[in-house]
C-alpha cells in the first residue's frame, strides 16, 4: 500500500545506501510519493535488485555504484 502523506512529484531524491534496508525503504517511499529516485550503493547486484523493485512503483529510477566513504569513488559530471 502506497503512503500518500506527501507529494514529491517533480522532485529528485538521491539515496545513499538505497539498495537495502532503511535506505531502500526510504527510496521506495519517495518513489511512491512521485519523486524521481537515484540510489547509490557499493554492491552492483544489490543495486540491480533494488532498481527492479523501485521500477515497480513507476516513475524515473536509476542506480549507480558509488562508495561515499571514498571521495575518489564519487561520480563526477554525471558519469
Amino acid at each position: 500500500m502506497a503512503y500518500k502523506g506527501f507529494d514529491l512529484t517533480g522532485k529528485v531524491a538521491l539515496v545513499t545506501g538505497g539498495n537495502s534496508g532503511i535506505g531502500l525503504g526510504m527510496a521506495e517511499a519517495m518513489a511512491q510519493a512521485g519523486a524521481a529516485v537515484c540510489i547509490w550503493g557499493t554492491n552492483e547486484e544489490k543495486n540491480a535488485t533494488a532498481l527492479a523493485k523501485l521500477k515497480g512503483h513507476g516513475g524515473k529510477v536509476m542506480a549507480l555504484r558509488c562508495d561515499v566513504g571514498w571521495w575518489q569513488g564519487l561520480p563526477r559530471d554525471g558519469h
